[in-house]
């Protein structure tokens, strides 16, 4: 017997109330981003590997231990979005065109990771990057978008934690200080982090190490690192999202995990999630065009997991079916009924016809599985007379209609 294939660990394959789900999310997405005014990019699954050693960093997670490499080549497959977004605007040099963009994207990433409940090796973003202004109005803007996504699809139990980074210069203050908050007790954290400890302390505040998350817990990190534009361009945005009524929570100890993130960070969580609780995260990244070889241009974004966003949301919401089902007593009959099947499906109603030899009884029940409110009969004798008989599925009453007629009688009753 020949083998019988399962998924590569850590993918998922949905079936068909999932992948409406999935639909779902990203076209109620895309409407909000529309809203916005942010622009829909499509990028490539294949990006050069010194893309994301360069902005992620190199004692990243996702560079050390998560990159997927094509053998014998620089070419990985992308792990997050951001980078790429910004390859593109640089390739192509957009900055000389104008000096603001929004963009949106939708697609798969890629991470190598021990896969679990929520975190899988191919999982889906829902995306934005807005570039050409470090203005506080703008970090409110992004947050808000990633908030009213996750109010739009449903998501109703989450939390907002937002922290500053300070500028490239505040981020060394704030390195050089871990570090000697640290080095005391190096050896209760975790191999990896103490290696970052010497060479990214930042990192250490991002392990996901239960022993390392307790000992950073205990550290007071506070504001002291900031200088007082960054200062001040945090506390503008407090009180600016005070003023739009979005609630959050400051948490100095939120970092993210990317190298490339400075001043506003943030991330949402649910408790609906268990441990792999955050289902989004953003923040600025004003060096990350300068490092990749651009001008000095300001930038934020933020990014949201599909798959977790479906592990939350309830589950009780139909998937559409069909709306009629075409029902023949005799298979001779079945031209006529896909006749009419092409003529219904051509109004835009939703109607399947079947392809199976079923008896009467049998196409009303996958009929009805189906969800189909109308059902039309086709049999000889209503044929002959040029009729059909019409089943309500939700009264169980019928009648009989002119097929000339049965069509825009549909249309009236659905």
């Amino acid at each position: 017997m020949s083998k019988i294939y399962s998924g590569i660990r850590g993918t998922s394959s949905l079936d068909p109330a999932e992948t409406y789900s999935f639909n779902q999310i990203i076209k109620k997405s895309r409407n909000v981003f529309d809203v916005f005014g942010y622009e829909e990019i499509s990028l490539p699954l294949l990006e050069e590997e010194g893309l994301f050693r360069r902005s992620v960093g190199d004692t990243t997670d996702i560079v050390e231990k998560q990159m997927f490499k094509i053998e014998g080549k620089d070419i990985v497959l992308r792990p997050e979005g951001t980078a790429q977004v910004i390859r593109y605007y640089l390739e192509n040099s957009l900055y000389k065109k104008s000096d603001f963009y929004k963009f949106s994207y939708v697609g798969p990433m890629f991470r190598g990771e021990r896969p679990q409940k929520g975190r899988l090796r191919q999982f889906h973003h829902i995306g934005a990057e807005a570039i050409g202004s470090n203005s506080f109005y703008l970090d409110a803007e992004i947050i808000s978008l990633s908030m009213r996504i996750l109010d739009i699809i449903g998501v109703r139990e989450k939390s907002l934690n937002i922290n500053t980074l300070g500028c490239s210069l505040d981020k060394v203050n704030f390195s050089k200080d871990l570090k000697k908050k640290l080095i005391g007790n190096k050896s209760k954290f975790c191999q990896d982090c103490q290696r970052r400890i010497q060479k990214n302390p930042l990192r250490v505040i991002d392990c996901k190490n239960k022993t390392c998350k307790s000992e950073v817990a205990t550290l007071n990190i506070g504001e002291s690192h900031l200088c007082s534009d960054c200062r001040q361009h945090f506390n503008d945005l407090r009180v600016l999202l005070d003023e739009l009524g979005i609630d959050y929570t400051y948490s100095p100890h939120l970092v993210r995990g990317l190298d490339y993130y400075t001043n506003t960070v943030f991330e949402i969580t649910s408790s609906q999630l268990g441990s792999q609780d955050a289902i989004g995260a953003g923040g600025r990244y004003n060096e990350l065009i300068q490092c990749l070889g651009g001008p000095s241009i300001s930038a934020i974004g933020f990014a949201l997991g599909v798959e977790r966003l479906m592990l939350i949301l309830d589950k009780s919401s139909p998937r559409k079916g069909i709306s009629v089902y075409v029902a023949t007593v005799d298979d001779n009959l079945k031209t006529q009924a896909l006749k009419l099947t092409q003529q219904l499906r051509g109004e835009g109603i939703r109607v399947d016809t079947g392809y199976l030899k079923k008896s009467l009884k049998g196409q009303l029940r996958y009929a009805q599985k189906k969800g189909a409110k109308f059902v039309v009969i086709m049999g000889e004798e209503e044929i002959a007379q040029n009729s059909v008989m019409l089943k309500d599925m939700d009264t169980a009453t019928q009648e009989k209609v002119k097929i000339d007629a049965v069509v825009n009688k549909i249309k009236s009753e659905i």
